[in-house]
């Protein structure tokens, strides 16, 4: 169901239409896709150079949740309408889609386009994905749930080369000899999985056909348990590896197959998907302009500053002690080191090398 909406101004006839909506929405058994002008707005920010009704958007919020529906990002303009002096702002145009639809289409964005004569930027729902290359190395937890892979990683690590005196030079060296073997690994490793869930659903099949036929025994019935067993097995570390993919915290105990799971999964995805960004106030989609554009901002952020920096020549009422000072300059000790290492969280990464603490 595709519904058009042209919101009025007065708060009232606004309340009444959120209910209609809502009624309508929850009596249709489908997928819904709403979009249009809504004459409201969802936060501060939404606004600007006029005054924010906090009732208005809280209410307008409620309808949005009571109703399921996810509001697609927009690219481009934050602002969708622009009084004609140019001195208020505001986001009243959006999509709203059902769930389910999110599910179906995981790439469906929003943008906006030029606003020519009219006072509103007509928006557009579309479906996008781009490409921005080989993503770099990143170790997933669920590996070592896996067969093989904790013995793989042990060896490896013995026989990589050691030719570097130096302690950290050579750990560096090591895990980048790793880091290559386990790329190959996993790449095989899914092969195989791939195989092996055919190989699983033919048998499963099979044991079915003469459990059907009412021939089956004690012995077909036990295995078709260990197949559905190592089914769901595959299943779950599938939906492990999604879930770190997503960036979301679940605890999974059999719920990876349900709507709401997936639902979860495509969301937190389709928030996270850099689709463009603004560069001098134009809109750029083409991965190499966006990729130019964060490493051209970052190497500004980063780079050292080319002026002269203040010289501060005075005496400190307040000083450390001597022990203090001392204490802040010893050498720190490994059982320190590894205190801290083995403190932090097993999902966070001490460097960009892709290794987590987990992995540690």
């Amino acid at each position: 169901m595709i519904i058009a909406v042209y919101a009025p101004h007065d708060p009232r006839d606004k309340r009444m239409l959120w209910d209609y909506l809502a009624h309508v929405i929850n009596q249709w058994q489908g997928e819904v896709v709403i979009m249009g002008d809504f004459n409201e707005v969802r936060v501060k920010s939404d606004r600007f150079g006029t005054n924010f009704n906090v009732l208005g958007a809280n209410i307008f919020n409620s309808f949005i949740n009571s109703t399921g529906l996810e509001e697609v990002h927009l690219g481009g303009s934050a602002f969708t309408w622009c009084h004609k002096s140019a001195t208020k702002m505001s986001k009243l145009d959006r999509f709203f889609v059902s769930n389910n639809l999110l599910n179906i289409f995981p790439h469906i964005s929003g943008i906006t386009l030029d606003r020519f004569l009219s006072d509103h930027r007509p928006i557009l729902l579309r479906e996008s994905a781009h490409d921005y290359g080989p993503v770099p190395f990143r170790f997933f937890h669920h590996w070592i749930h896996l067969e093989g892979f904790n013995d793989f990683v042990t060896s490896t690590w013995n026989s990589a080369p050691s030719v570097d005196s130096n302690g950290m030079r050579n750990l560096a060296g090591k895990l980048k000899f790793l880091k290559a073997h386990i790329k190959i690994w996993i790449k095989d490793n899914k092969s195989e999985t791939v195989s092996t869930i055919a190989n699983l659903k033919k048998e499963l099949n099979q044991l079915d056909a003469v459990i059907d036929k009412g021939t089956g025994t004690e012995v077909e019935a036990e295995k078709r348990m260990e197949v559905l067993a190592a089914l769901r097995n595959i299943d779950h570390i599938h939906s492990m590896d999604l879930a770190q993919k997503a960036k979301i915290k679940w605890s999974i105990e059999g719920d990876e197959n349900s709507n709401f799971f997936h639902g979860i999964l495509n969301k937190k995805r389709n928030q996270m998907n850099i689709r463009g960004i603004t560069i001098d106030g134009v809109w750029k989609e083409q991965p190499n302009d966006v990729k130019q554009e964060f490493l051209s901002h970052f190497q500004d952020r980063f780079a050292k500053p080319s002026e002269r920096r203040a010289n501060i020549d005075m005496r400190f009422p307040k000083t450390i002690s001597e022990d203090q000072s001392q204490d802040l300059e010893r050498e720190v000790s490994k059982q320190e080191i590894k205190t801290a290492v083995w403190g932090c969280g097993t999902d966070k990464s001490p460097g960009p090398d892709g290794f987590s603490f987990g992995f540690y």
